[in-house]
């Protein structure tokens, strides 16, 4: 009984050390489970870890990371926020148990584990005093603000002596920089430091753009809790492949307020300047609504203006495409063709000159497009039939490059002004059959009287064969003169262009000389030539300009009697577009009388009868005026004459139009 008990009573007494040893069990658990993980953070370094005001709760990347980690090891983080100088040696005094901060050199004297989140450490200057900054040149020249606790060795060469001031804050430091007091600050984030100088609004700072060195954000643990190091390391791990990213998009991507701060006085600096874009947009377009309207009433004054002048134009004006659709016609066109509006719109120009002529149109347009002007008479027939001579000048209208480029046409009525010409033409050609007659009848008078005395000698009196056959052979040759005669006035034909080519006019006055080689020697005459080194090219028709030299020539060789000298010469005068080609023909001859240097040029006009009738100097001035030429003449006693011709060293007169007229 006595044994029974004594096991019933063993029984009770392990049940109840059981229970107790469970009631004490329960509470260590409790216990453990309500551990707490004490953490350090900067309370000034954003976007890691920031206090916006007095007793409120550390917030950025690295609390929520401590967190996070906390978490991941089954306890609870209480963050604490100091300064970087306090944050090492709470953790070795044990007030705190992890350190979450950006590397320095007081982080050595712990463990630390390095996360991939890295920072710019960078220079700030006083930008009043920075001028081509090098550190480790310009270091010991300037004062350096530091915060209390951060230690530069290193940054610093050896032997380096370098003056500091050190502050309670980075905000301190800065304001020490802005002020001038201090050069130079050394940020350990370039990013908070940009934070605070917008923030408190230092205008005095600049930032170098190269940072001095890249740092990560370290995890520090007392070397004296390797198991809670452990544990850290482990938990990292995990954090590290799961869940790091949520937080590192929050603070360095997206949200995170101290951006908010940081852009506030920007954004407030945007919206100003928004408005007051508005309102000047507002202005200005009122400005511009004015200056629209009232430049628009000046264009409708002006186009009114131009359409009047237009339809008041004594000429007929056409606005043609290059295919001679006709675009625009004024009034006075319309009056004197006969057409309406619509009928001229639907029309093209060539349906208004003769049919002849209407290939001639088409080369005009061409030689408009090409030359960006012309000239030419054309006759357009009216809706009546009427014939209407025209001069017509066109020239191109361009206007933007995707409108189309139109000819403008101005058509003048010459019908009058030919008429009278005609008639002025019959006038003068009656004249000039008038000098004519009177030429003919001088120069056949004398072989008709030799003529006429032998055939009469030879009916009144008879002779024998000898005297008869040199009757004969005396009427013979007087008739054959007074046939030349009649046939050299009948070759005379005003010369017109046939092909204008580049001449070289040097190359043909020398074959011109050639022609008279004999002659220069029988009356033993010697060209003097007087020519530019540069190649001359006179603009006109080859045939034409040899002709003109001959006559020039062979006047100046009729002119010497016995012996003399005969000087060519040819230069250029002015320049650009006035440029001109000179060309003297010189002799030291009978000169021509003062009387008559008016008339030389005149048709018939001469004062050697014996050998020609006066029509080669009148051919001559009709070939240099063909050419845009002048020609002048100017004749000394004992020096004798000098004729000179001035030409357009150009060819743009020279229209396709011009050549046949």
């Amino acid at each position: 009984m006595h044994i029974i008990n004594r096991c019933s009573s063993a029984k009770i007494i392990l049940v109840h050390c059981l229970i107790l040893f469970s009631i004490a069990l329960i509470p260590s658990q409790a216990r453990s489970s309500d551990k707490k993980l004490r953490v350090g953070v900067s309370s000034y370094d954003p976007p890691f870890s920031f206090v916006e005001q007095e007793k409120a709760t550390p917030q950025g990347f690295s609390v929520d990371l401590a967190k996070m980690l906390a978490s991941k090891m089954g306890l609870t983080a209480e963050v604490y926020a100091m300064d970087n100088s306090d944050l090492i040696k709470a953790l070795n005094d044990g007030k705190i148990d992890l350190v979450i901060g950006i590397m320095d050199d007081s982080y050595y004297t712990a463990e630390i584990i390095r996360t991939y989140i890295l920072t710019n450490r960078n220079y700030f200057v006083n930008k009043r005093q920075y001028s081509n900054f090098y550190p480790y040149r310009d270091l010991p020249l300037y004062t350096v603000a530091i915060e209390k606790g951060r230690t530069l060795s290193w940054l610093l060469l050896p032997k380096m002596d370098i003056k500091f001031i050190e502050t309670k804050s980075q905000e301190e430091a800065l304001a020490l920089v802005d002020s001038g007091k201090a050069q130079v600050y050394i940020s350990s984030n370039a990013g908070s430091t940009v934070y605070t100088i917008n923030k408190k609004e230092f205008r005095n700072i600049k930032q170098l753009g190269t940072p001095i060195e890249s740092v990560p954000l370290v995890l520090a643990v007392n070397k004296k809790d390797p198991e809670l190091f452990n544990n850290m390391s482990m938990a990292y791990g995990e954090v590290f492949e799961d869940e790091i990213n949520s937080i590192y998009d929050k603070w360095f991507s997206r949200d995170y307020r101290f951006i908010m701060a940081n852009l506030r006085r920007y954004f407030l600096l945007t919206i100003s300047f928004v408005i007051s874009a508005f309102l000047i947009f507002i202005v200005w377009n009122f400005i511009l609504k004015r200056k629209v309207k009232h430049i628009t009433k000046d264009l409708q004054v002006s186009e009114e203006r131009y359409r009047d002048l237009i339809e008041s134009s004594p000429e007929m004006i056409h606005l043609i495409s290059k295919h001679g659709e006709i675009r625009l016609t004024n009034k006075i066109a319309l009056k004197h063709l006969g057409y309406n509006e619509k009928e001229m719109m639907n029309n093209r120009l060539h349906n208004l000159v003769l049919p002849e002529q209407k290939q001639d149109l088409t080369d005009f347009i061409k030689s408009v497009f090409q030359c960006k002007y012309s000239n030419k008479e054309f006759i357009f027939r009216a809706k009546n039939g009427n014939h209407i001579h025209v001069e017509m000048v066109a020239t191109i209208v361009k206007g933007p490059n995707d409108v189309e480029a139109l000819v403008c046409c101005f058509a003048r009525d010459i019908t009058e002004r030919k008429r009278l010409e005609e008639n002025l033409i019959r006038s003068d050609r009656l004249a000039i059959m008038g000098q004519m007659a009177a030429g003919i009848a001088h120069e056949i008078n004398n072989p008709l009287g030799i003529i006429l005395s032998n055939a009469q000698d030879m009916l009144k009196y008879g002779q024998n064969t000898d005297d008869s056959n040199e009757s004969l052979k005396s009427i013979e040759r007087n008739a054959l003169r007074a046939a030349k005669i009649i046939k050299d006035l009948l070759s005379f034909t005003r010369p017109t262009l046939q092909e204008v080519v580049p001449i070289d006019l040097i190359q043909l006055i020398d074959e011109t000389l050639f022609f008279f080689k004999q002659r220069l020697k029988q009356k033993n005459i010697k060209i003097e030539k007087t020519y530019p080194s540069e190649l001359i090219n006179l603009w006109g028709d080859k045939n034409l300009i040899q002709q003109l030299l001959i006559n020039l020539i062979l006047n100046a060789i009729q002119a010497i009697r016995n012996e003399g000298i005969i000087a060519l010469s040819v230069n250029m005068n002015g320049e650009a577009v006035d440029r001109k080609i000179i060309l003297q023909v010189e002799d030291n001859g009978i000169c021509i009388p003062e009387e008559d240097l008016k008339k030389i040029f005149d048709p018939f006009f001469t004062s050697r009868k014996e050998n020609g009738f006066g029509l080669g100097l009148f051919i001559s001035k009709m070939i240099v005026e063909k050419h845009y030429g002048i020609i002048s003449a100017i004749s000394k006693v004992g020096k004798g004459t000098v004729m000179t011709m001035e030409f357009p060293a150009e060819a743009i007169k020279f229209s396709a139009c011009s050549i046949y007229e």
